[in-house]
């Protein structure tokens, strides 16, 4: 092979590797999700980009080592919000029912989304495994029953949901057949109707979860529904799991899961968002509700409350801790450990190994690139200088010997 060949096939080589460590870079790495836009007017716009690589939540939550047994198949979930996005494309393909607008006289479906907190949430409890991505929900085959009844103001302000429509919206879950509800509002005045609601829930048993709400540094006043006896509530944990600043506290808190930094979907299209907030928390339970509900379909709702609340991270503390309720929901531990109250057996109980903290990734964007990125750099960096060396300079096929070496004269 001649010199001039030689050259030619190192500088093939070169740019080749030059293009490999610059598409991996972090600086032209695929855009990270952007955070939910603050005091919204209007409708959300589709997602801008999708995120390639496993958020964090997902890391900690780990409930594909859970699918293997089940993914919440047959399992209806309701979530009372906005509404729900059904033609996003990880809810796409039937899995999202008609559902029921309360908010109108019409009874329309709700299977639509303007504000997109519906379709947030219930990305984070049924959305689909999909090439491109490493986000999914937790329970992907589960079926979600969406139920609006809060939607924008005329002048576009966020929905505020009341008490009534709360009401509303968990009887029409209830009656609409789903077996788990997420409700990721609040307020802090008793209600009696939406207490005989969630009595209602109760009585046909299914599981209703909600948020605990994002009122800690404004007096931390006691929520409904979430502090009803039967409802879990749900409180949010940060990356480093502590308890989120925001997050809601109180004896009435059940469990914790992640609610900072949260990527989901949007309506109107592929890509996601990030956002904060026990609404982002309480759907993680929910969906660990459903692959329970699917797994161990003979467990009453009140079992399943039970068995989530018995098979948590409990944290170093006296149970229930005001501040992280019954610890971290722990998906693998609530669908697999036996508990002998159930059985009434007796037996031993498996505990679920803990969930795994991830330790790269960070709440506000792909941690996973700028790891990859290193990671391939430095053997490839190392190929890049074998290659330089042998064929740019090696050339004509000589056999490699020791350099001269010329030695200075004495004078």
């Amino acid at each position: 092979m001649g010199n001039g060949m030689v050259k030619r096939h190192g500088v093939l080589v070169i740019t080749l590797v030059i293009g490999m460590l610059w598409a991996s870079s972090p600086a032209v790495a695929q855009q990270a999700p952007a955070p939910l836009p603050t005091g919204q007017k209007g409708c959300l716009p589709p997602p801008a980009a999708t995120e390639p690589g496993v958020p964090w939540a997902q890391q900690r939550m780990a409930v594909d080592r859970v699918w293997s047994l089940t993914k919440g198949a047959g399992v209806t979930v309701g979530v009372v919000d906005t509404g729900v996005d059904g033609r996003t494309p990880q809810l796409s393909g039937g899995r999202v029912k008609p559902g029921l607008d309360v908010t109108t006289p019409e009874r329309k479906p709700a299977d639509d989304d303007c504000f997109g907190h519906g379709t947030f949430v219930a990305g984070i409890i049924g959305a689909a495994v999909l090439e491109g991505t490493g986000f999914a929900g937790v329970a992907p085959e589960a079926t979600i029953l969406p139920i609006r009844c809060a939607i924008t103001t005329p002048d576009g302000s966020p929905p505020v949901l009341t008490a009534a429509e709360m009401a509303e919206g968990i009887r029409a879950a209830v009656d609409g057949g789903a077996r788990v509800i997420n409700i990721s509002a609040s307020t802090d005045t008793p209600d009696q109707g939406l207490a005989d609601a969630v009595r209602y829930a109760a009585q046909r048993d299914v599981v209703v979860v909600a948020s605990a709400a994002n009122s800690a540094q404004q007096g931390d006043p006691i929520t409904y529904p979430a502090s009803y006896p039967t409802v879990i509530a749900v409180g949010a944990i940060d990356m480093t799991g502590k308890k989120a600043d925001f997050s809601q506290t109180g004896k009435f808190l059940s469990l914790v899961a992640p609610g900072v930094g949260i990527t989901s979907i949007g309506p109107g299209g592929g890509g996601h968002w990030v956002g904060s907030g026990t609404s982002y928390a309480a759907p993680f339970v929910a969906g660990v509700a459903a692959l329970v509900r699917a797994y161990r379909p003979q467990l009453s709702a009140e079992q399943v409350k039970h068995r989530l609340e018995a098979t948590a991270d409990h944290p170093a503390a006296e149970l229930p801790d005001t501040r992280l309720g019954w610890g971290t929901v722990n998906a693998m531990a609530a669908v697999t450990t036996l508990l002998p109250e159930e059985a009434g057996s007796g037996g031993p109980v498996v505990a679920g190994e803990p969930a795994p903290v991830p330790v790269s990734a960070r709440p506000d964007g792909p941690g996973e690139v700028v790891a990859v990125a290193a990671t391939i750099s430095v053997p490839i960096l190392a190929l890049l200088g074998l290659l330089v060396f042998r064929l740019c300079l090696g050339g004509r096929r000589r056999r490699w010997k020791r350099a001269r070496v010329v030695e200075p004269r004495e004078r």
